[in-house]
């Protein structure tokens, strides 16, 4: 079972045990795009599976706010700080009383192994093992989703979709706005000045909260971005 870093008022950290994250094999041929791999395909995707829990070191966390007000339809303000993150999440984040902002990663253990295959030429294996650090970093921060859901619906409350900057024309830049919420190293991730995660295979979000707030199917109609995991998904 996962356990309880540090819990306050307003914010909270997990660890996870990594056989808490499990990934299908069909999913990562589903993500490769084969549906029925060759038999040399298929070993490498089970050699990975199968050693990739020894490889992650799963967290996730958020921080609660309750100060939420909407100053167009293109923003959002959490205390005093303003996210422009676009009128289609704007959109799906209305009705909150509360949000949560999250951080999900799988630490940086694998990414090191898949740069250690990518040098010593073992260059199908580090395209599928990246395919299933992703995967993980996914399944992850579905875990702290599902937990804020179960927690809210002690309150009588849903809750959104989760959203990140660089998804929905949120500018990926609004990252530091994001991390100004969390306390240092939180979740053992930081943000270069690119606002680019270390470690990598980490994800960043936010997620609404209320009693008129529910989960909706994606807007990947009007979203131009076209390589999107969640339009990824919509698509099976």
């Amino acid at each position: 079972m996962f356990t309880i870093k540090n819990d306050t008022a307003n914010s909270l950290e997990l660890n996870l045990a990594p056989e808490q994250i499990t990934i299908k094999k069909e999913e990562v041929e589903s993500v490769i795009g084969y549906k029925n791999p060759g038999h040399h395909f298929s070993e490498i995707i089970n050699e990975i599976l199968n050693e990739f829990p020894e490889k992650i070191e799963p967290r996730a966390g958020y921080v609660f706010i309750d100060k939420i007000n909407y100053p167009d339809k293109k923003s959002i303000r959490l205390q005093d700080v303003v996210l422009n993150a676009g009128p289609i999440v704007t959109s799906q984040l209305k009705n909150a009383e509360a949000m949560f902002i999250f951080i999900a990663t799988i630490g940086g253990k694998m990414e090191k192994w898949i740069d250690e295959l990518r040098k010593e030429g073992e260059l199908a294996y580090s395209y599928i093992a990246d395919i299933i650090a992703s995967a993980a970093a996914e399944k992850t921060a579905d875990f702290i989703h599902d937990y804020i859901a179960e927690e809210m619906k002690k309150y009588n409350m849903g809750v959104s979709n989760r959203y990140s900057p660089g998804y929905c024309d949120w500018q990926v830049s609004e990252q530091h706005k994001i991390f100004s919420f969390f306390p240092k190293n939180f979740c053992g991730v930081t943000l270069k000045e690119s606002a680019l995660m270390t470690p990598v295979k980490s994800i960043s979000g936010i997620i609404a909260a209320g009693k008129k707030v529910k989960w909706n199917d994606y807007l990947c109609d009007t979203c131009k971005a076209r390589d999107c995991t969640y339009r990824i998904k919509n698509k099976r």
